[in-house]
């Protein structure tokens, strides 16, 4: 290495400076490893009180990161860790009294999505000030990253998946998509969005915003219908969520090309020819890493990305692999 690069480096080295090159495969090893196993056993004694809070529902998508966490809960639970965990269902005030809740319990650390920065600006920020460790995963990358006490972002960069889908479309010779985004505040869903007119264009991009989709079902695939009705130049559909992208897949015209963001019952429809995609961003790791990474880092001063997202995805599941990830979700995993 060039001195003046090592100089450089070593003066950058700081409570989020210490980190594990190489993001979750890094970190995988070092858990397993020696050092980490040597720390863990040290702290046993102690608890580490962990409160995950998210915007999500239990669903097909939600059920995984649980999975996910409740296997690191199980994992960590004779290594002095102790987890809570709070879903709000894309209800902003209970996220935000789950953090507040988190903050008045004692928790030490914090891991929270962050579909509306704004909202959970003043929560994460007292939860700072009083020395919480705090993590993003699944949305918010970047909402945070000045917060004194803000050690990564776990998930998926959102516009480059959606750049993927773009491509994936474009392969396809897909003439317009109509894209669905379920939750009208989540800045994520917007970037997916983007992503697909950055790779296709807006002018082949129709974005159909249904707040609450995943609650009336019904009336969302009635939507979808209309919208395929009002433009006969349609004829490609991506959902942003299985939940609303599998039920919509009868208010298509027969041969639309369909894509969907996320697995859960995907693999089933794209094995049967009626999907092409799903982008897999590997919600089981989104729930189990923050629990191991802030264990690190209470332990044995372990930080991880080194200023970069740690990535979960974007992967694809498409007919080449779909056998291989339906084993893996009737576990529950993917």
């Amino acid at each position: 290495m060039d001195k003046d690069l090592m100089d450089e480096e070593l003066t950058q080295i700081s409570r989020r400076g210490l980190f594990l090159k190489g993001g979750a495969a890094a970190a995988g090893f070092t858990v397993l490893g020696s050092p980490a196993a040597a720390a863990f056993a040290a702290s046993s004694a102690s608890t580490i009180k962990v409160a995950v809070v998210t915007h999500g529902d239990t669903g097909s998508f939600w059920s995984v990161f649980k999975k996910g966490v409740d296997q690191a809960a199980k994992d960590l639970k004779s290594r002095g860790v102790s987890v809570t965990q709070v879903y709000a269902n894309n209800d902003v005030a209970k996220q935000v009294a789950g953090i507040n809740a988190a903050i008045g319990a004692g928790a030490q650390v914090i891991a929270t999505s962050v579909p509306d920065a704004s909202a959970l600006k003043d929560p994460l920020r007292k939860a700072s000030n009083k020395g919480i460790e705090i993590i993003t995963v699944n949305s918010g990358l970047g909402a945070f990253d000045s917060l004194p006490t803000y050690e990564v972002h776990i998930g998926q960069t959102e516009d480059v998946a959606g750049k993927g889908a773009g491509k994936q479309f474009k392969k396809v010779g897909s003439k317009k998509v109509l894209i669905v985004i379920h939750e009208a505040s989540n800045s994520g869903l917007q970037q997916r969005a983007a992503g697909v007119k950055a790779v296709l264009g807006s002018s082949k991009v129709k974005v159909l915003t249904i707040p609450n989709a995943k609650s009336d079902i019904p009336g969302t695939k009635a939507k979808v219908k209309a919208a395929f009705n009002a433009d006969k130049s349609l004829d490609s559909f991506l959902g942003l969520d299985p939940d609303v992208t599998i039920p919509c897949l009868s208010s298509v015209p027969k041969g639309t090309k369909v894509g969907t963001f996320d697995v859960g019952g995907s693999i089933k429809q794209i094995q049967a020819g009626k999907m092409l995609f799903a982008i897999d961003q590997q919600q089981y790791l989104q729930g189990y890493l923050p629990i191991v990474f802030l264990k690190l880092f209470k332990t044995n001063a372990n930080t991880v990305g080194g200023g970069l997202p740690v990535l979960t995805g974007p992967g694809f599941v498409d007919k080449a692999n779909a056998a291989t990830v339906a084993k893996l979700a009737e576990a529950g995993t993917r």
